[in-house]
């Protein structure tokens, strides 16, 4: 989080994307913590409008993964591009989102 301070980043996290992290790997409960925590990450709450909006992409792709399509409707909605280590993920979701290596 480091690098977000100096290039002034702000980044969006979905709690989704925590909530998974933490069925997956519970170990990292204290980083998960800290991370959400962090003056630069915003953590995201799924509103009804931006549900409505995940929907209509999650049809409109025939895919079922709600935080692929959360991540790809917030990165569309900002204009940002998304961070992910694994882009697959998104680009089936949305095949021309941009999206960083992490």
């Amino acid at each position: 989080m480091g690098a977000a301070r100096v290039r002034g980043l702000t980044y969006f996290l979905p709690s989704l994307a925590i909530a998974e992290v933490q069925v997956l790997r519970p170990e990292t409960g204290v980083l998960l913590d800290e991370l959400a925590s962090h003056p630069h990450v915003i953590v995201g709450r799924l509103g009804a409008t931006e549900a409505a909006a995940v929907e209509r992409l999650l049809e409109a792709t025939s895919t079922f993964d709600v935080l692929a399509a959360w991540v790809a409707q917030a990165c569309r909605q900002r204009g940002w591009p998304a961070l992910s280590a694994d882009p697959g993920r998104l680009r089936r979701v949305d095949p021309t989102l941009d999206i960083d290596l992490l």
